[in-house]
């Protein structure tokens, strides 16, 4: 979520500073440049905020195409260009991040021994040398205990 709501507002810092540098007097970007790469970074900023990543990556693959075209025809600055290129790398970055994985659980040990060991009758128990009853009557009712 953290992630979505970071790319999200990356895209939209990056479409206010587009707008900025296009509508000032001395603009770095030539107008026919900025239109689409304007395109670009709303159709980014509006993917990243329905959670589309795969959407968003995509308008910012178009965004990139469009900035260098623009750096080769000499339609931006280096310097704006350098300006635009570092929003689209930290967006890129915010987009790229995997989403929170649920932590981890302990694993459940529904032994009842401490020794690890479920192979059966390893334990001390009888193993059938129990009395047989000749010399030791045992107690209780009539077994010749103290009643």
């Amino acid at each position: 979520m953290f992630t979505r709501v970071a790319a999200y507002a990356g895209a939209v810092a990056l479409a206010a500073g587009m707008l900025a540098g296009c509508s000032s007097p001395s603009s770095e970007i030539a107008a026919g440049a900025a239109a689409p790469m304007q395109e670009s970074v709303v159709a980014v900023a509006d993917h990243a905020a329905a959670g589309d990543d795969a959407a968003a990556l995509k308008a910012l693959d178009d965004l990139q195409r469009q900035l260098d075209e623009a750096i080769a025809a000499g339609e931006v600055s280096a310097q704006r260009a350098m300006e635009i290129q570092a929003s689209i790398d930290l967006v890129r970055a915010d987009l790229n991040v995997p989403a929170e994985a649920p932590a981890p659980t302990a694993p459940v040990d529904d032994s009842d021994d401490d020794s690890g060991d479920d192979s059966g009758d390893s334990g001390s128990g009888n193993s059938g040398n129990g009395n047989s009853g000749k010399d030791n009557p045992g107690k209780g009712k009539g077994k010749g205990g103290d009643d």
